[in-house]
This record gives structure tokens, C-alpha cells and sequence, in this order.
């Protein structure tokens, strides 16, 4: 969510920067006046377009935790009517994509284990990762600590709740 919102805050200070330079070099004449105004319109746009992604979201409760949350399943991520192992598996198909996808790395197995609230919803306690196999496998300790931020982070987790091997780690695998 921050990365959304910090993209979305580039994006409005470079629409008004190229606004103040558009201003500056248009002459002094009625034409500056439509400019300003299509300008205007354009900033406006810009800065509701966090909105149109609420309203596309579909504004149920859901959908909107997903949207604040990332593309990551968080752990107080309602999940209605999804069995555990759906959810589990789910979850670790996301945080192999969003591992590749931020970091780089291929992790050859993820394994994540969830307890039932009252109410039947899966909640993550712990997440064991295997980032040794691979031509893109961690090749160091500093990486896995990394690859283990990352996953903590994505689910709202303490790094001792997530676990990562790698090559030379005496730990066991998955």
C-alpha cells in the first residue's frame, strides 16, 4: 500500500510540475485560460484516481482490506467461505510471486500454517520458505534475512514467525 500510494504521489507531483512548466511557456492570451483549465481537470483527475480504484474494488469489506493490503493475503483478511487448505495454498502460490516479483528470488517451497479463529476464518501463525533450489535460489544469509523481511512485512507477521533456508543453512528444508 505504501508503494501504491508513493507511486500515486510521483505521478501528481510530476502532472503539476509539467503544468507549472506549461503554464510558463504558453503566451498571455485566451488560450492560457482553456490551458489552465484542461490542466485543472487533469490534476482533479489525478488526484480522485485512488477513488475510482475504491469504486472498481467493488466497496465490499473484503475487497477493500485486499485493495489497503496489497497484492499479499493478510492475516486479518477475512476470507469467507474459503476452506484452509485454499487459503494456504492460495497464500503461498502470492508469496512466491510477490517474492519473485520484489526481490528476484525463487523460492522452491513455501509452507505456511494457519490456526481457525472462533468463527472458522484462517489466520497465519508461521511461514517456512526454501530459497536454496533454483538457478535464482539465495546464495546468502543477508538475502534469506531479505526474503524473510519481505514475507513478514507482506503479512503483517514478526520475522520470527517466518523461517527461510538456504544454501549452507543446517537448518532443514521443507
Amino acid at each position: 500500500m505504501i508503494s501504491a500510494f508513493s507511486a500515486w504521489l510521483r505521478h501528481l507531483v510530476v502532472l503539476i510540475l509539467l503544468a507549472v512548466l506549461l503554464d510558463a511557456l504558453l503566451p498571455r492570451s485566451a488560450i492560457q485560460r482553456y490551458a489552465r483549465t484542461v490542466i485543472g481537470l487533469v490534476i482533479v483527475l489525478a488526484l480522485l484516481n485512488p477513488l475510482r480504484s475504491l469504486a472498481t474494488a467493488g466497496l465490499n469489506a473484503g475487497s477493500f482490506e485486499r485493495l489497503l493490503a496489497g497484492p499479499m493475503l493478510s492475516p486479518s483478511t477475512t476470507v469467507a467461505g474459503v476452506s484452509d487448505a485454499a487459503f494456504r495454498t492460495a497464500l503461498e502460490s502470492a508469496l512466491r510471486a510477490g517474492v519473485q516479483a520484489t526481490l528476484g528470488v525463487t523460492l522452491a517451497a513455501v509452507q505456511v500454517t494457519t490456526v481457525a479463529k472462533a468463527d472458522g476464518t484462517p489466520v497465519v501463525t508461521r511461514v517456512q520458505a526454501d530459497a536454496s533450489e533454483g538457478p535464482a535460489g539465495v546464495a546468502t544469509a543477508t538475502e534469506a534475512a531479505a526474503v524473510k523481511v519481505e514475507i513478514a512485512d507482506q503479512l503483517g507477521l514478526s520475522p520470527q514467525q517466518v523461517s527461510v533456508a538456504y544454501p549452507g543453512d543446517s537448518s532443514a528444508r521443507l
